[in-house]
């Protein structure tokens, strides 16, 4: 068995999924249709971002560093700062939109200040 592309391979039977679950909502009510196409989104995500993160973490293992020729071909190439920026890059970008809607998602929590209603949604 080629595990190669095992991890391309899980990202497009999760894709599959999701847009055979997502066309399926559409035959549910409207309340239940967007939590489902919701969820599938959210899932997708996930997925995706955590396969950037762990290609981001695994990157740095897989490279030879003594070795140029380990990865002067890859993409980003011929520099290690170029390969790490491309492989490591969107696992990085991943982490930090996290943390950022995680931030966002912990200030809404908190009371204004003012005493106004806070808008949801």
């Amino acid at each position: 068995m080629n595990t190669s592309n095992l991890p391309g391979e899980i990202l497009v039977g999760v894709g599959a999924i999701t847009i055979i679950i997502g066309m399926a909502a559409l035959a549910l009510p409207r309340p239940r249709r967007r939590k489902t196409q919701r969820l599938c989104v959210w899932t997708v995500g996930f997925v995706v971002g955590a396969y950037l993160v762990g290609r981001a973490i695994a990157e740095f293992f897989v490279v030879n560093y003594n070795d140029p020729g380990s990865y002067s071909q890859s993409w980003g190439g011929p520099s290690m700062a170029g390969v790490f920026a491309v492989h490591s890059g969107p696992g990085l970008v991943v982490l930090l939109a996290a943390a950022a809607c995680r931030f966002r998602k912990q200030l809404m929590r908190e009371e204004p200040v003012t005493g106004r209603a806070r808008r949801r949604g």
